[in-house]
């Protein structure tokens, strides 16, 4: 008897050392299912720096864009997920899909697409913005994917997988895995590939978070969702402050990050509205030249949402400009039916393959499947 009280008592004082096992069998927050060229099973080809962060709940990484490359030398790295990413990832059993910023997403992932995807089961949003809101709606999600029965886990992503997703995954394992902030931040630095230096901005924000205490976990449920974590982590000795980490400049960030109000893109551009008395999503979208759609997208609130007086809401656009309306402009799509292909498909529509394949960003010998949304025109 006094060999199994030892036993369990050891258990929960070690909860982090006895993680539940992931579905893509990671051992650590450290190890890579996919690497950073975007090598690793052919059922997830389309990301890149794949890592678990909660076990069968939440994973980052970045987007595997290395296609873009000839046409786009400068920007190929500057966009969401391929479509075949998000593909793969519906496939092998994620909900949904989080790209943490902006650039190219609504060019890449028109409503139609995004609509398309929400038919299928498979959730993809653009939340560029961190702030502590659209955090708090990140987090009742995964508060109902931690105790759900079901195994639908979300990836967080943005380009290179080491940034801003790990900023968000250090918040993560901060909220439901019990990381002080030192050791968020360590966390942090040691999933860069060595890109750490110059990133105020980030590691401030990480040494900054406060958990929420609506979305405390227990040790037997962080037994079960956190992976493991080297010691240089979990016993972390030096202690940076935020004023010496004001110092080391922002140059990292300015390279290799997006900046929220780029020159020359309106796409990217973010900026806050404070709500007033008698405002709805509504007159908002409408003052801020945007859409509902998209100040929900950026606060990861409902359009059914009730706003209150003082609140901060996202929204992005030229507000000189008013939002483009997609039913005026040329695009078309087309719903893939039984027995179709893509051949077939540029007949109906006298359109070529290399056309098709071109405007959504996949090769000639992709395999359609019945209820898919492509891109015609």
């Amino acid at each position: 008897m006094r060999r199994i009280s030892f036993l369990i008592a050891f258990l929960f004082t070690h909860e982090l050392a006895f993680a539940q096992k992931d579905v893509f069998g990671l051992d650590s927050v450290q190890t890579k299912l996919v690497n950073n060229k975007g090598e690793g099973p052919d059922s997830l080809f389309g990301v890149r720096n794949m890592r678990v962060v909660l076990n069968n709940v939440l994973y980052r990484g970045g987007s595997n864009n290395f296609h873009r490359k000839e046409t786009e030398p400068k920007t190929y790295n500057s966009h969401p997920l391929p479509y075949w990413g998000v593909s793969n990832l519906r496939t092998s059993g994620f909900g949904g899909a989080i790209y943490l910023y902006s650039k190219y997403f609504n060019q890449d992932y028109p409503t139609p697409l995004i609509d398309s995807l929400n038919a299928l089961g498979f959730n993809y949003r653009c939340l560029p913005d961190l702030n502590p809101d659209v955090v708090k709606g990140i987090f009742t999600d995964l508060n109902k994917l931690i105790y759900a029965e079901e195994i639908a886990p979300i990836y967080i992503h943005c380009w290179n997988g080491w940034h801003q997703s790990g900023m968000l995954s250090a918040f993560t394992l901060m909220q439901f895995c019990g990381l002080s902030n030192q050791q968020a931040l360590k966390y942090w630095e040691q999933n860069t590939d060595g890109n750490y230096k110059g990133f105020p901005a980030v590691k401030s924000k990480i040494l900054e978070f406060k958990p929420y205490e609506e979305f405390q976990t227990d040790s037997i449920t962080r037994a079960r969702i956190c992976p493991c974590m080297k010691e240089s982590i979990l016993n972390v000795k030096e202690v940076e402050s935020i004023s010496e980490i004001q110092k080391e400049g922002d140059a990292g960030q300015k390279e290799m990050m997006e900046t929220p109000t780029p020159k020359g893109d309106s796409e990217s551009k973010t900026r806050t509205h404070v709500v007033r008395s008698g405002e709805t999503l509504s007159s908002i979208a409408k003052e801020e030249h945007t859409t509902v759609k998209s100040i929900c997208d950026n606060n990861n609130i409902k359009e059914t949402s009730k706003l209150k007086v003082g609140q901060k809401l996202v929204v992005s656009g030229d507000k000189k400009t008013q939002p483009k309306d997609n039913s005026s402009n040329s695009k078309k799509y087309y719903t893939v039916k039984s027995g179709d292909t893509l051949s077939k498909i540029a007949s109906k529509n006298k359109t070529s393959v290399s056309k098709i394949c071109k405007l959504n960003n996949f090769k000639s010998t992709k395999i359609l499947r019945v209820g898919e949304k492509i891109r015609i025109r």
